[in-house]
């Protein structure tokens, strides 16, 4: 099936039903015909419906019912399963262009079931009854008249068109272009041989919504859940789930089964042998429910197995589909259009086994849930009417159907299910006779108490794809009923829908669901768990990992299917492990290996009662007794250190900034308590937001606004959560030494030192009050502490819970520490390397620049022998004042330190394994991959360690740049001007040094041209190469500038306007400190720094460079005017070029001058490096370059929304 196409047509379809609904109904609202007027009662009901939900909501539904409508009669046409026998969408052969009824209907033949007025649909064809498009009228008719005819086989789909669907439906039904040749090329015949294309379509209609909805990062709406939530199984994972489940309970019934040979998922277990089971009489008793079924894909593949034993047990062909749609199948839906697709499908896969069977009038057991509107008062009218007893339970169950399409499923009648009939065939039969006064009433609690009878039934098997969404997506009244209700599962829907499942089933009854691995093992579930494990069998699970829905790939979502007994648990389960394996395809092909070969080595068994050995009771199913008594023999972790959570702001954008978007002076660092940072009234501090992989030390990337104890963070959380406390928590190990790590991560476990003056966010949780901090830092980094952590919570999730469990033992102290000690300084020391780092002092390049004596502290942290070949390297004669060999000197120093590194994580490992005697388990080998410094300047290629020279250079260049605007300076390490409004003047008095002294002057006005030509003095490539004379000496000038270019990749001039910016902008994660404002074609670049911007700076950029450049663009066209007439006929051509080139260039500088740079500079814009890069490089519109996630058409609307800044100086 060609998923990509049919993606494609969906979303596409989506789209333009929407905007044709819309214009429909402008139409519609707005026009005054006769046709309209003689549709009161249509318009009446329209105008109800939009005052009701809105139009937004109108003009989606009507879209996607007659998306629904069109795909299902393209899958009929495709499939020959018209009852007219002619197609309604499709033509009659590829050749044709109309419809094949339409085609007909110009031959004269019409069906007679079709209700319509055959002279009406001659006459307009003839055309003795006008119209500006005869076929579009006619199929109109034909079109809603074939739908009405597909009510009555198919009432919940095709609704009598009579309202205002049919008033609302597109003009454009016959073009090339229409909404009709759209469905029939998306749905390619091949395709809609397999029903599954029904709940592809479904899920690919709804995607873009589902972006949307996620993009919005707040609690989803009860009408936006389907589409949050909506995820089609893989075929193969149906399978796997029915066949353990239906398949496995007829089995127990009929051990003689030839089933068994129709079922390749199918996993033997003990349960399948014992003599205690569930008892089925006939297969027609057996009930099969999927409380979320969506478009139908589990109760498809149900109704296969199920007629492969009917066909067993005897039963007429002709009466199998009627007898498993009425009653083995039963599905429970939130989402209308979801229900529709579903029970369709289920009477396509019927129609498949049966050619006559839509001669039957059926309807499938799907329930979609629909909200009560009733008042209390109303409800208590129609009892007292009707003279019904109504019971104070089914007064709680109808309170819980007033959010019906919220809680769906997970509602649990309290009433009795014989009641609930009762008085349903009660309102069934009052409705004929009633008041035509409350007659609409009684039809709606009908129908909604008719939603309770399957809620309140038991069945022999549940299969799910339930809905993934986390407490904190759910919204406020979806909310309040988990914890109400699920407080063991109220974590996530998935688990509340494995408590709900469970309750519905009758003892000894099967359950089968794929849900996100997560439940197995976060401490959030630790009580649904510790439940699950004393009172239900676990049969078997397919533990699939990351990547099982094809549509999904990365680490975030991952997943287990499992099948589980609702009895007490007697015997091993069965568990298959697969998380692995790359993609679904392998997973299905490693599944069905493991049921043919237990012994392949990822097929395992285990009794679940082991699973409380282990501290939280994860499903370990995999772990050794020798490491579930690791668990059990010694101390943990958390009863020696406090580990903690840290402070979320609610609100990053508002409170947390990369440190070098600010003015250094206002960042307090190394206070280690909470009264120090008060007196130093300091605004921001030192934030540890965990980050990316990385070891030992570093991603030291962000400061907090934690001003007078964080006073604003506190005011503003009170507003919001009504008190601060459970928000800004663990305040007594603020600014405290700390080991942390990112708590939410999927690669490897890295911990790192954070000295003191940091405080830690929630997702950089903390280990304070440690007796030992560099043992347990390399515990942590140890294979064993990682193999450990997996085996407690093999999640994304890196939580506080499984890190007090760790179990922590202290052995080889002195060695371990002296190898952590290298560890942590090599790690440091190369964190520090980097002008993204507070503590940076200079460029590597010009650190090695002398080979002799500046290198001693670097090489103290190498071994002996490292060390001897670094010093015997320092006397081989070399020029310090070549680039070349620098380069070749930072390459020898970094290479040894990396490996220097490697042999010191393996011997840790080696140590580890030997103190917890995991030598049969684990083995120290470290993956240079996972050696976490260099990454940005190096690879591993083959084995082995490559420099990218492109990359080193680039933060050569870069340093260059900072020295340029004299944030860096060649006299003086570390940081210069580094706060706003820092001028020329105070970059000399803080270097102490003269102007004429100063090895390197930075620019005086803080703007610096970058051109594709040297037009300007103090252009950056001239800038650059000032620069480099002065940091390597003039004598090598030309072959330093050859090497730094060969390095490139490129020339010096074409680095600066291609790919310095670009750099930039990933260096500083898209916070850039160097703005570039740039024409709106690029003609015209300039670079400036914002810690020396000020009101003036516009105006000098628009005055001194701008204005100057159009003059000199101007001379340069009139001098090219007189080689034109003058010149020779080569330099005449030449001339031209140039003169076009230029024309081009003045348009874009004046555009730019004249609409954007000169209003701009009239405002005197003023900027506060606390508002942060975000806020402040908007102010300046589209004066500065557009940068992707920085100041585009979604970042602008982003901080328009910040109510703490005046949102009026943000420009487009």
């Amino acid at each position: 099936m060609n998923t990509t196409q049919l993606k494609r047509f969906a979303q596409n379809a989506r789209i333009k039903l929407l905007e044709q609904v819309k214009a429909k109904l402008k139409f519609v609202k707005d026009a005054d015909t006769s046709e309209l007027r003689g549709k009161t009662d249509t318009l009446n009901k329209l105008k109800s419906e939009i005052n009701k939900h809105g139009e937004e909501a109108v003009i989606d539904k009507v879209a996607y019912t007659w998306f629904n409508r069109l795909v299902a009669l393209r899958y009929m046409d495709a499939n020959e399963y018209q009852p007219i026998g002619i197609s309604v969408v499709s033509p009659r052969t590829t050749s044709n262009v109309s419809p094949e009824i339409l085609s007909e209907a110009h031959r004269g033949n019409i069906s007679p079931e079709l209700k319509v007025d055959k002279s009406e649909v001659m006459s307009i064809l003839n055309g003795t009854q006008p119209t500006n498009n005869p076929d579009n009228e006619v199929y109109r008719l034909l079109l809603v008249s074939a739908c009405n005819h597909l009510s009555e086989l198919f009432p919940f789909l095709f609704e009598r068109i009579d309202d205002y669907t049919e008033l609302l439906l597109p003009d454009d039904l016959t073009s090339p272009f229409s909404i009709v040749t759209d469905v029939v090329n998306g749905m390619a015949e091949e395709d809609c041989r397999e029903v599954e294309i029904i709940g592809w379509l479904y899920q690919f209609y709804i995607s873009e919504k589902k972006d949307e909805v996620f993009a919005s990062k707040s609690a989803v709406k009860k009408e936006d859940i389907p589409a949050a939530t909506q995820l089609f199984t893989p075929r193969w994972i149906v399978e796997y789930m029915v066949q353990n489940t239906v398949g496995k309970l007829w089995l127990q019934n009929r051990p003689g089964s030839r089933i068994r040979e129709h079922m390749p998922y199918y996993i033997e277990s003990v349960s399948g042998n014992s003599e205690d089971y569930l008892k089925l009489e006939s297969i027609e008793e057996l009930k099969l429910l999927d409380q979320a079924c969506g478009s139908g894909h589990i109760l498809v593949y149900g109704f296969e197995l199920l007629h492969k034993i009917y066909e067993e047990e005897g039963y007429s062909p002709s009466e199998i589909p009627q007898l498993i749609i009425e009653k083995n199948l039963y599905g429970l839906e939130i989402d209308e259009r979801a229900a529709q697709l579903a029970g369709f499908a289920l009477m396509m896969k019927a129609r498949s086994y049966h050619r006559r069977f839509f001669r039957k009038e059926i309807k499938p057991n799907i329930t979609c849930f629909t909200d009560l509107t009733l008042g209390a008062d109303e409800i208590t009218e129609i009892f007292k009417e009707l003279h019904i007893s109504l019971p104070k339970s089914l007064e709680e169950d109808l309170d819980l159907c007033r959010q019906a399409t919220n809680l769906g499923s997970l509602i649990q009648p309290q009433t009795q299910i014989e009641t609930i009939e009762a008085i349903h065939d009660k309102l069934t039969g009052a409705i004929e006779s009633s008041d035509l006064f409350i007659r609409s009433n009684i039809q709606e609690l009908q129908r909604v108490i008719s939603q309770l009878i399957p809620l309140s039934k038991n069945y022999h098997c549940v299969v799910d794809n339930p809905p993934y969404m986390g407490g904190g997506n759910m919204n406020k009244e979806l909310s309040t009923f988990v914890k109400k209700n699920y407080p063991e599962s109220k974590a996530d829907l998935m688990a509340c829908f494995m408590e709900a499942g469970l309750a519905s089933l009758n003892p000894k009854g099967f359950l089968g669901m794929i849900n996100q691995h997560s439940w197995m093992f976060l401490s959030s579930y630790e009580k649904l768990r510790d439940k699950l494990i004393k009172s239900i069998q676990f049969d078997s699970l397919l533990h699939l990992g990351p990547r099982t829905f094809p549509e999904i790939g990365g680490e975030v979502v991952q997943n287990a299917s499992f099948t589980f007994l609702n009895a007490k648990p007697t015997y091993k389960g069965s568990y298959i492990r697969l998380v692995e394996y790359e993609n679904s395809e392998l997973k299905r092909n490693k599944t069905l290996e493991a049921i043919q070969n237990p012994q392949c080595g990822w097929f395992y068994t285990a009794n679940q009662k082991d699973f409380e050995k282990i501290p939280g009771s994860p499903i370990g199913y995999w772990l050794s007794e020798r490491i579930k008594n690791v668990f059990v023999k010694y101390n943990k972790l958390g009863n020696l250190t406090e580990i903690k959570q840290g402070l979320t702001t609610s609100n990053n954008e508002r409170f947390l900034r990369l440190w070098n978007e600010v003015s250094i002076l206002k960042i307090g660092f190394n206070f280690d308590n909470s009264e120090e940072a008060i007196l130093s009234d300091c605004k921001w501090f030192p934030h540890n937001k965990g980050g990316y992989f990385r070891k030992w030390y570093g991603n030291l990337d962000y400061v907090v606004n934690y001003h007078k104890d964080g006073q604003e963070m506190k005011d503003f959380q009170s507003k919001l959560n009504q008190g601060w406390t459970a928000r800004i928590k663990s305040r007594e190990f603020y600014f405290k030494e700390c080991i942390s790590w990112t708590m939410i991560s999927s690669g490897t476990f890295a911990a790192r030192f954070y000295p003191v003056g940091t405080i830690s966010n929630i997702a950089g949780p903390a280990i304070f009050n440690m007796h030992n901090k560099l043992y347990i830092l390399a515990y942590l980094n140890s294979k064993i502490s990682n193999f450990l952590i997996q085996s407690l919570n093999p999640t994304i999730n890196n939580n506080v819970a499984e890190l007090n469990l760790l179990p922590y033992i202290e052995k080889n102290i002195e060695s371990v520490n002296r190898l952590t000690d290298t560890c942590l300084k090599i790690v440091q020391f190369e964190w520090n390397c980097k002008e993204t780092s507070w503590d940076f002092q200079q460029n590597e390049l010009i650190r090695c620049k002398s080979n002799c004596g500046q290198n001693c502290a670097d090489i103290d942290l190498l071994s002996e022998e490292d060390r001897n070949e670094i010093s015997e390297i320092e006397k081989i004669p070399t020029n310090s004042n070549l680039l070349k060999d620098c380069y070749e000197a930072y390459k020898s120093k970094w290479t040894k330190m990396f490996f220097q590194l490697h042999r010191n994580e393996e011997e840790l490992n080696r140590q580890f394994i030997e103190i917890y005697g995991l030598q049969d388990e684990l083995t120290p080998d470290v993956p240079l991959e996972e050696i976490t410094i260099l990454q940005e300047e190096t690879s591993i290629e083959n084995g082995e360690l490559v420099f990218h020279a492109d990359e080193v250079f680039a933060q050569f260049v870069s340093y260059a740049v900072g020295c340029m605007f004299g944030r860096y300076s060649l006299d003086k390490e570390g940081l210069i001007l580094a706060n706003q409004g820092e001028t020329l003047q105070d970059y000399f008095d803080k270097i102490e040094k003269s102007e004429d002294e100063v090895s390197f002057i930075p620019d005086e006005d803080n703007v610096i041209p970058v051109l594709d030509e040297e037009w300007f003095a103090d252009d950056i490539v001239e800038k650059f190469n000032t620069f480099l004379k002065a940091s390597f000496g003039e004598e090598n000038f030309h072959e330093n500038l050859r090497f730094v270019e060969e390095s490139l990749g490129k020339d010096i001039r074409r680095y600066f306007t291609r790919d310095f910016y670009k750099d930039h902008i990933k260096r500083y994660k898209k916070r850039p400190i160097y703005w570039m404002f740039s024409s709106p074609k690029g003609h015209f670049n300039v670079l400036i720094y914002m810690h020396r911007y000020t009101p003036d700076t516009v105006s000098r950029i628009l005055n001194s460079y701008l204005r100057e450049f159009i003059d000199k663009l101007e001379r340069q066209r009139k001098h090219l005017e007189h080689i034109e007439v003058s010149g020779s006929t080569v330099d005449q051509n030449r001339a031209r070029k140039e003169i076009e080139k230029i024309d081009i260039m003045l348009n874009d500088c004046k555009e730019y001058e004249q609409e954007i740079l000169y209003p701009l500079a009239t405002e005197r814009v003023g900027i506060d490096l606390d508002d942060g890069v975000l806020v402040n490089y908007n102010k300046m519109g589209s004066a500065v370059a557009k940068v992707a996630g920085l100041n585009d058409k979604d970042a602008k609307k982003k901080v328009r929304k910040f109510d703490w800044i005046d949102t009026s100086l943000i420009r487009d």
